[in-house]
């Protein structure tokens, strides 16, 4: 039972060290894209995020709703683009003022997602009492959404250029394993009688070749016990020479204290 246990926590620990490297590119490729978003998009973000501190006026909204734009290539295909829009006016300082810029990175951003549009201006309607973000220093100048907010953010900078990058590596990962397990099944019908496919689409059962382990290229397999001069695995035929092993993957966890092991050990070190 103790064995079984061991095996499971190696099994265990193999599968967290195996997904790390897809979560280490997953982080870098989502850091870069939004480093690219934020070059891309500079001038728009940095005249955002100094709207934080503008001053907070009370506002009526005008008109709201949303722009489309019909355009088609050169090939003959053809889409329509939405933006959403509002026209609205505020008093400062005992002046009358129009607006119409919702947020510096809407300005100019049509998406192909009306729904998305239809979401920004939710809060935007005609005839509302709204809040108002104004310039301390140019009353003409004013936005609805103030600072860095998700709905001030259009579609492409927020999510599309960063999630585009970010699941490319766990794409590329489930294809991998669709295109082994495909293989897999392809396969299964020339596999020797007795054998399955066993961890990392290796052939494991009693008529596996007894030198499998010299074609093997994948990782180390368990050990789960020591019989004679080989180590007990969990794929092929079940073994491999203890010195093969050794000199290979070095010595497995919990083990390495018997005669044979230890010979094994001062030859992999010659």
């Amino acid at each position: 039972m103790a064995a079984r246990s061991t095996v499971d926590r190696k099994e265990k620990s193999q599968k967290t060290e195996s997904r790390l490297p897809l979560i280490a590119l997953t982080a870098a490729c989502l850091v870069i894209g939004c480093s690219l978003s934020y070059v891309l998009f500079w001038e728009e973000l940095s005249s955002q995020m100094e709207t934080d501190d503008w001053t907070e006026v009370q506002g009526t909204i005008i008109s709201s709703g949303i722009g489309s734009d019909y355009s088609c290539t050169e090939e003959g295909g053809c889409s329509t683009t939405y933006q959403p829009f509002a026209q609205y006016r505020y008093d400062v300082g005992g002046e009358s003022y129009e607006g119409s810029r919702i947020t510096y990175t809407w300005a100019n951003t049509h998406i192909g997602f009306r729904s998305l549009a239809e979401s920004v201006i939710d809060d935007f309607q005609d005839d509302d009492e709204i809040a108002v973000y104004v310039d301390p220093d140019d009353y003409s100048e004013s936005v609805l959404i103030q600072g860095f907010e998700l709905k001030s953010l259009s579609f492409p900078l927020a999510v599309l250029v960063p999630l585009a990058l970010a699941i490319q590596p766990i794409e590329i990962t489930y294809m991998v394993r669709f295109a082994r397990r495909r293989v897999a099944a392809d396969t299964s019908d020339s596999l020797g009688d007795g054998n399955w496919v066993g961890p990392d689409g290796t052939e494991s059962g009693p008529s596996v070749p007894e030198d499998w382990y010299m074609r093997y290229d994948g990782p180390a397999p368990i050990v789960e016990s020591i019989a004679g001069e080989n180590y007990a695995v969990d794929r092929g035929n079940g073994a491999v020479p203890i010195d093969f092993y050794i000199e290979k993957w070095g010595v497995p966890e919990g083990f390495g204290k018997t005669s044979n092991e230890k010979d094994a050990i001062r030859r992999s070190r010659k």
